[in-house]
């Protein structure tokens, strides 16, 4: 893929610039997707615990697909921070398929779950965190900490009510989705700025 990629735009830096910009819609996608999920779920809390994992299991795989797509398609990005974003794809999937199948299990099972979840996602976003642009470092820093700091919780008491849990994963993703905005509408002024 990258030899093709690399064919198409040559060695001229402003074309590729110019294609890092038209992957603007992934990210704007992906981003209105989790903050409409994170509205659901914040308006909603007191649904099943049924629901919440079918949610959860759904955007789970969604962002793990993106998550591995985004790390095959950034060239430019420092190795090690491809293979982190990669990681965190295939955990996203994994874990999504464990919710998806284990829907009406209990919510401390549920919470625990998504404590794992939280922490990886957490961890990895801190990492990403540091070797970010600027425009994106501090986002990415806070909500790396933040999920890391959740999940802790969630995972030493696994039995916190699911209203509680739910609440926290809504704040999370609205919060993740506007970063994904802030993202791709950074990457559609690489477009035309080029």
């Amino acid at each position: 893929m990258g030899d093709v990629m690399a064919e198409t735009v040559g060695d001229d830096p402003v074309e590729l610039v110019r294609a890092a910009g038209r992957s603007w819609g992934w990210p704007v996608g992906f981003g209105i997707v989790s903050i409409v999920l994170g509205i659901i779920i914040t308006i909603r809390p007191r649904n099943t615990v049924g629901f919440f994992a079918v949610v959860f299991g759904i955007w789970l795989l969604i962002g793990g697909a993106y998550h591995l797509i985004k790390a095959i398609a950034a060239h430019d990005d420092a190795g090690s921070s491809r293979f982190a974003v990669a990681i965190l794809g295939l955990l996203s999937i994994l874990i999504g398929l464990l919710v998806l199948h284990h829907t009406f299990q209990t919510v401390a099972v549920i919470g625990f779950i998504v404590g794992i979840f939280w922490v990886i996602a957490g961890v990895t976003q801190l990492f990403a965190g540091f070797e970010a642009p600027k425009g994106q470092r501090a986002w990415l820093l806070v909500l790396g900490f933040l999920g890391t700091i959740v999940g802790i919780i969630t995972l030493v008491y696994p039995g916190l009510s699911l209203v509680i849990i739910a609440v926290l994963m809504g704040i999370w993703l609205i919060l993740f989705g506007i970063l994904q905005l802030i993202v791709g509408f950074q990457l559609r002024k690489l477009e035309h700025s080029a």
